[in-house]
């Protein structure tokens, strides 16, 4: 008999854990990084994985009384926390197989555990969406599949699909929503109310925990130029262990740019939010927002800057693609907290992806010019 090694899973809060062995033959356990729809609108992330946690013959499964039900297709139901919101399961629905996020895994590391083969689901995007911002995992490129891996065709990184013949206006608002709709906003561009929000600290541009962020003058780091806001990619602790997932990635949005309704005359609300969002305490300082049904990752909402909002970029209905490139300038120079990486091999891939994906795509030089030399690019 093979040697086991037992592996754990937990959601953010401790309401759901599951502990599971994996034969040790079968490490790392292989996972593809999926940017399909239902995945974006499930998460909030442009990039979900899981890994298969029912090895042997007849596995136990895991307990899922502490967890919201959904089922997002004929294909799959998927298990969320129902108190902090963290993605934990997929369960197939031909055979009753469980997948755990990979970002749910309740260990010190996964570099030995988790084996990143692919891209999948490319055609979703049709911008390439974050696969662009991974080109190597541990020094190996990982394939390109337009939709399920191995059946269907390989791409190149700059894949992208062809525009569409059909004129389209501009979007004076981009649409966001979770994938049963039970939270639907709007995003409008950058003006001059924008530059009224307030933030002590520019997030993402330095490591916080230098002390070095700090924003005395309210320089609008969110604003770099070009009519359009940051976005980013964070690795942190309590992103990952509340979303399920590695990396997430946010659009940093004056509330004021924010709107229930098309028109844009229904204002961005707290206590309560509305829909079907659900709210967690992640820190004493910090309000995480998830859909109460289908689960989705919505925003960050920090006490200390009120008027500026965390949102999760994969909700986005962007003409031009997961990115929403027309609305946001991606900043290539850093990934947020990449020291706490679960992962050093796939977050490394994307510390580098991202600063090559800027440099071709002139995002590093723009975005730097609009911050305007108030913080470092590194």
């Amino acid at each position: 008999m093979s040697d086991l090694r037992e592996l754990a899973v937990s959601c953010m809060c401790g309401a759901a854990t599951h502990t599971f062995n994996v034969p040790t033959t079968s490490l790392p356990l292989p996972t593809h990084l999926c940017s399909c729809n239902i995945s974006r609108r499930i998460s909030g992330s442009l990039l979900t994985s899981y890994v298969n946690i029912t090895h042997g013959s007849n596995p136990p499964k895991p307990d899922v009384t502490a967890l919201t039900r959904y089922k997002s297709s004929d294909v799959l139901t998927r298990y969320f926390c129902s108190t902090c919101g963290t993605q934990m399961y997929l369960e197939y629905n031909h055979d009753g197989h469980f997948e755990a996020a990979t970002g749910a895994l309740h260990v010190d590391s996964t570099d030995d555990i988790v084996d990143y083969r692919a891209h999948i689901w490319i055609a979703d995007t049709p911008d390439g969406g974050a696969s662009q911002f991974i080109t190597h995992i541990n020094g190996k490129e990982p394939k390109r599949y337009l939709q399920e891996p191995g059946q269907s065709e390989l791409v190149p990184l700059e894949w992208h699909a062809p525009p569409s013949t059909t004129k389209v206006d501009k979007q004076e608002r981009i649409y966001a929503h979770c994938h049963c709709k039970g939270v639907e906003f709007y995003i409008s561009p950058p003006n001059e109310a924008s530059k009224s929000a307030e933030s002590p600290y520019a997030d993402l541009l330095v490591p916080y925990r230098t002390g070095s962020s700090a924003n005395p003058n309210n320089h609008p780091w969110w604003l770099p130029g070009h009519g359009r806001f940051l976005a980013g990619t964070c690795a942190c602790d309590s992103c990952r262990r509340s979303s399920g997932f590695d990396i997430t990635f946010w659009a940093f949005i004056p509330a004021t740019n924010v709107t229930l309704d098309a028109a844009g005359t229904q204002a961005f609300k707290r206590n309560p939010y509305w829909g079907t969002m659900k709210t967690y305490r992640s820190s004493h300082n910090v309000t995480r927002t998830f859909c109460g049904t289908c689960g989705a990752n919505i925003f960050w909402d920090g006490d200390e800057r009120p008027s500026l909002v965390d949102i999760a970029v994969g909700l986005l209905d962007a003409e031009r693609g997961a990115r929403a490139e027309e609305l946001l300038a991606w900043w290539p120079h850093r990934v947020s907290f990449d020291e706490d990486a679960l992962n050093k091999g796939l977050i490394g891939g994307l510390r580098k992806g991202i600063l090559d994906w800027g440099e071709r795509n002139k995002d590093a030089e723009y975005v730097a010019k609009g911050i305007g030399g108030a913080f470092p690019t590194s």
